[in-house]
């Protein structure tokens, strides 16, 4: 009986430490799990992140910006090949249609998007969007999945820019994953719970959905449980949400393995009981202890890791525990090679980009200053014709005219130009307010109008005073339809007829003009409104210009919201432009009434003319003078400064750009000189760019005139 009574409690204690044992076992492996499954998590958020950054970065191309899909397509075929992970670079428009696609030539038909809902996602959420697997709908059918980011422009986002990604990528990224002790597999399931990545075995299981049990369990963040595998076999599954992707991450280990574990420990404890329990029970608790400590530390070292810190690795006498502590050395050492490799990237497409901006500045002030050195020489030329006319010269007339006509026709090229510029670099301004159609019509009559007349073309117009009302820049539809007005009178046969016909279709005010000209032919018609684009021509029926001036009503109609399209029945059947434009309802046009001009001679004042250009200001002075004005003229803003002090000007005629003084700050100079009597200051100058008004109107300038400047605009300009 002692001796039942001896043991009883030794039997008692043993048995409790068995199963102390077994529970911490089991307690030690699930924690393995999880940390290994945070761990896979963490990863694959870096690779996700990584891809982010790098979409994000191509994403503000300049060559994107601007429109320009070749240059950008040709980016980003270099841009992806230094993204081993990615397997095509995609621009898709809000409607799902792909404006670019690395693996496709531009003039390729591209195949529809196969994963709608992460698009829709980017659009309205205006934020990077990681989709699901899918199967493509390219030629090679391949499963991927696609991380989207947004491409904005004025603040609005025009596109998403997408990265394929095979599953191989992430099959890649698991494997590089020390594989633990036991008989472990990993995995990882997206928005869907569908299997993305899977090791060993990815081919037989990658596309094939979770289990009920997984499927209901990942709507927790985390978790350990058993289950049944996809296999059949029976595994301990651990399961964590990834961040940025909102994927799961597994790790199972199969049960059997488990079991074999902790029956082994249960022998080993049992035979030590047998033979010396309290001492065995004792050693077997304090064993438990140091295991459980082990993988404590190793929990905290990969949760430091997840955190994006470098993780304090315990040293372990436990092999299970020194095996997952050389996992995560190896993925702490992975993470911040892939983080090197990232920023790597990213600092040369931002070099990239910093290059290309530098050569757009260095493009827009070369632009600016060939804008101004081809109209300074164009205003005395204009100003002199002027001057002949109102002197009443009939000598030449018709001379005079064709220079004339030629002059405009120069200056017009120039403003094309330019605008062709300001529109690429998304800096062109449309001041909008609403207004009749037919206004912006009559206007471009009056500057198509030489150009019709010397061709003896027919005009009709077609178009209702009222009902085609529009919310819009006058100024700039007046330009649009000057050079419809204008490519009609150049490619129609002497004598043509133009027909400009205006109606209301739906919501929509329709413009169209058709002439009886050249007409355009069937390989030429889906390239008219092309920068620098012109038909086939012969010598003898060569008509000039840049082929600019589609181009530029292209961009001026889209900036209005509307579209512009091209018709015709082929060569020598003539042609059909057509403009739509937003339709404006319930709204009232609103007109200024006209100023009227006050009579020659009615008013003298005196006027101070300053130009480096002493020809161009010669004549301005002259054809002032024979306006009934004081007239007195300088050629530099010292000069002129000197002058005013006796002749006290009422108007200052000012070129901006001046010797030893810009006109600038002689306008301020100026208007500080007269005092109370006050001045008015007109510029007149080459430089007309949205930067350039904007500094003379901070220079006190009250109005801007861009060269060469007409004599009905000057006497306005003058407050007459």
């Amino acid at each position: 009986m002692l001796v039942v009574v001896t043991l009883v409690p030794a039997l008692v204690l043993a048995a409790f430490l068995v199963r102390r044992v077994a529970r911490d076992n089991r307690e030690a492996i699930d924690r393995t799990l999880l940390e290994a499954a945070r761990v896979e998590a963490a990863v694959i958020d870096a690779e996700i992140d990584g891809t982010i950054r790098a979409l994000t970065a191509l994403s503000l191309s300049p060559r994107l910006a601007r429109g320009d899909l070749a240059a950008f397509r040709d980016e980003a075929i270099a841009f992806q090949q230094t993204q081993p992970t990615w397997y095509r670079v995609i621009l898709v428009a809000p409607d799902g249609r792909q404006a670019m696609n690395t693996a496709y030539g531009l003039d390729d038909t591209l195949p529809p998007i196969a994963d709608r809902d992460s698009l829709a996602r980017v659009f309205s959420t205006a934020a990077p969007v990681v989709g699901n697997l899918r199967q493509g709908n390219g030629r090679e059918r391949q499963l991927a999945f696609t991380v989207r980011v947004p491409v904005r422009r004025d603040g609005m986002v025009t596109h998403a820019l997408t990265a394929a990604i095979l599953p191989s990528a992430l099959v890649q990224i698991i494997q590089r994953q020390v594989p633990a002790p036991g008989e472990w597999s990993r995995g990882v399931l997206d928005g869907d719970g569908t299997l993305i990545a899977r090791s060993p075995d990815p081919e037989t299981f990658i596309g094939r959905q979770a289990t009920p049990e997984m499927m209901r369990r990942r709507l927790q963040r985390e978790g350990v449980f058993p289950s049944v595998a996809l296999d059949g076999e029976r595994v301990l599954t651990a399961f964590s949400t990834a961040q940025i992707s909102g994927w799961n991450a597994l790790v199972a280990v199969s049960a059997s393995s488990v079991n074999a574990v902790g029956n082994r420990s249960l022998v080993i404890l049992a035979g030590a009981a047998a033979s010396l329990l309290l001492i065995g029970g004792g050693f077997a608790f304090v064993i438990a202890r140091r295991i459980a400590n082990d993988i404590e530390s190793a929990a905290v070292a990969a949760d430091e890791l997840a955190s994006g810190y470098e993780p304090e690795v315990p040293r372990s006498r436990v092999s299970e525990v020194r095996r997952l502590s050389v996992a995560l050395r190896r993925s702490a050492s992975m993470l911040e090679a892939r983080e090197r490799e990232r920023d790597e990237h990213i600092a040369q497409a931002n070099h990239a980009r910093e290059i290309a901006e530098g050569a757009n500045r260095a493009k827009d002030e070369f632009l600016a200053t060939l804008g101004h050195e081809l109209r300074n020489p164009l205003a005395p030329a204009l100003t002199a014709l002027h001057l002949m006319r109102l002197r009443g010269d009939t000598q030449g007339m018709r001379e005079r005219e064709i220079i004339e006509r030629q002059v405009q026709h120069l200056a017009r090229l120039v403003d094309d130009l330019l605008d062709v510029s300001r529109a690429r670099a998304g800096r062109l301004e449309i001041r909008r307010h609403p207004f009749e159609i037919v206004h912006a019509i009559a206007t471009a009559v009056e500057l198509a109008s030489p150009l019709i007349t010397a061709r003896r073309h027919k005009l009709t117009i077609d178009v209702p005073s009222t009902g085609l009302l529009v919310n819009g820049d006058e100024t700039r539809l007046a330009q649009v339809f000057g050079n419809i007005l204008n490519n009609a009178a150049k490619h129609s046969d002497r004598p043509g007829h133009i027909l400009v016909q205006g109606r209301v279709d739906g919501g929509d005010v329709v413009i169209a003009c058709a002439d009886t000209g050249i007409g355009i032919d069937d390989e030429l018609l889906p390239r008219v409104f092309d920068h620098f684009s012109q038909g086939p021509q012969s010598i003898e029926r060569s008509q000039g210009g840049l082929g600019l001036g589609l181009a530029v009503v292209k961009t001026l109609v889209e900036l209005h919201g509307g579209s512009v399209s091209a018709a015709s029945g082929g060569p020598g059947r003539g042609s059909t432009l057509t403009v739509r434009l937003p339709l404006l309802a319930g709204a009232a046009a609103a007109r200024p009434a006209p100023q009227a001009l006050t009579p020659i001679g009615a008013t003298t004042r005196h006027v101070l003319v300053v130009d480096d250009n002493h020809d161009a200001a010669e004549m301005l002075g002259d054809m002032v003078r024979l306006r009934g004005h004081a007239v007195t003229v300088a050629f530099d803003g010292l000069t002129a400064l000197r002058l005013n002090e006796e002749f006290r000007a009422d108007v200052a005629v000012l070129d901006i750009g001046l010797p030893t003084m810009d006109g600038l700050e002689l306008a301020r100079r100026l208007r500080k000189q007269s005092g109370d009597r006050g001045i008015r200051l007109v510029a007149m100058t080459g430089y007309g760019q949205a930067s350039d008004i904007e500094a003379s109107e901070a220079a006190g300038f009250d109005v801007h005139l861009v060269k060469p400047v007409v004599a009905a605009t000057l006497f306005e300009a003058l407050g007459e």
